[in-house]
């Protein structure tokens, strides 16, 4: 197994761990979930940008027009997950998520004449089917809302992941300035984010987090929690999913990222037990669609093993 792919797999698992604290803090501590993703993408922006303090540069680096679209993608995708998240479970929103391989085989055909080997054509067909049964046996039927949005926070997914994955900084061979980009990528996405939802906040489609009468940034939970998921999870996983996506391609790194169903349920099992979160919930149909997808996982990875 190749050593981009074997990170690209832990970063799934850092992932899941990452989806299931996060559903564990922000519904057991009443956290505000926009201050508490604001919080921890700062944290983890400003340590990661400390580890590439010795790249040259400026910040005007962090205002290019690349980097402002990432910024904005990048709060698209957070805002589309984020809302799939009210209709869905994790279990049922990483199944989903799987989606975006297909969407990358589809992209990868498209922008660079990748064509997938026979057998991965096949095993992307029961990729497809899987996602069939799971989403025709979605419950409650109020699913099918988180199912849109989550489809769509994922085709951002596949868009920002290419244009990273060519990007001449990703693509250095100095890790400072590695560094240094990912850490733009997560200060950037800070930035356009409080100002997207300061605006919302005036238009009063949703609550200011400026609002003198809210908790946004008072509640000291809030700063500790935030700090502690940037440092341990968004930061890492941000600087190994560039690194993966340097090394094994866009197309491979989605396939490793198929395996955060099965993580995410094993925790949310583990977690379920201790009482922390209410464990995984599915219905027979949902568990055939999970099978097929997983099934799936499996099989794209031997292929890729194998040397396709």
């Amino acid at each position: 197994m190749s050593r981009a792919f074997t990170i690209a797999l832990a970063t799934a698992g850092l992932w899941a761990v990452y989806l299931v604290v996060t559903r564990f803090v922000v519904s057991r501590a009443g956290l505000d979930p926009w201050a508490y993703t604001l919080v921890q993408l700062l944290a983890g922006g400003l340590v990661i940008f400390w580890i590439g303090r010795r790249a040259p540069g400026n910040w005007q680096s962090l205002f290019t027009p690349w980097m402002v679209g990432y910024g904005v993608l990048r709060v698209a995708i957070t805002g589309a997950s984020s809302a799939a998240l009210a209709w869905l479970v994790a279990s049922q929103s990483t199944l989903l998520s799987t989606a975006n391989v297909l969407m990358g085989a589809v992209a990868g055909l498209i922008a660079y004449r990748l064509v997938p080997s026979p057998v991965e054509r096949a095993a992307l067909s029961l990729l497809a089917l899987g996602l069939v049964v799971l989403i025709a046996c979605l419950t409650p039927s109020t699913a099918y809302y988180g199912a849109l949005w989550l489809l769509a926070s994922e085709t951002g997914v596949v868009v920002t992941a290419l244009a990273v994955e060519k990007h001449p900084r990703n693509r250095s061979d100095n890790m400072a300035e590695r560094s240094r980009f990912t850490a733009e990528t997560l200060i950037i996405t800070s930035i356009v984010l409080i100002v997207a939802w300061s605006v919302t906040g005036m238009l009063e489609l949703t609550r200011s987090p400026w609002d003198p009468d809210g908790n946004a940034f008072g509640n000291p939970t809030l700063w500790l929690w935030g700090v502690v998921a940037g440092l341990v999870f968004r930061g890492p996983g941000q600087w190994l999913t560039f690194y993966a996506l340097r090394h094994a391609g866009t197309q491979a790194y989605l396939i490793a990222l198929m395996l955060m169903p099965a993580f995410t349920i094993a925790i949310e099992l583990g977690a379920g037990h201790a009482g922390w979160v209410d464990p995984p919930a599915l219905t027979a149909g949902e568990w055939l669609g999970a099978a097929l997808i997983l099934g799936a996982a499996a099989w794209l990875m031997v292929a890729r093993l194998r040397g396709r």
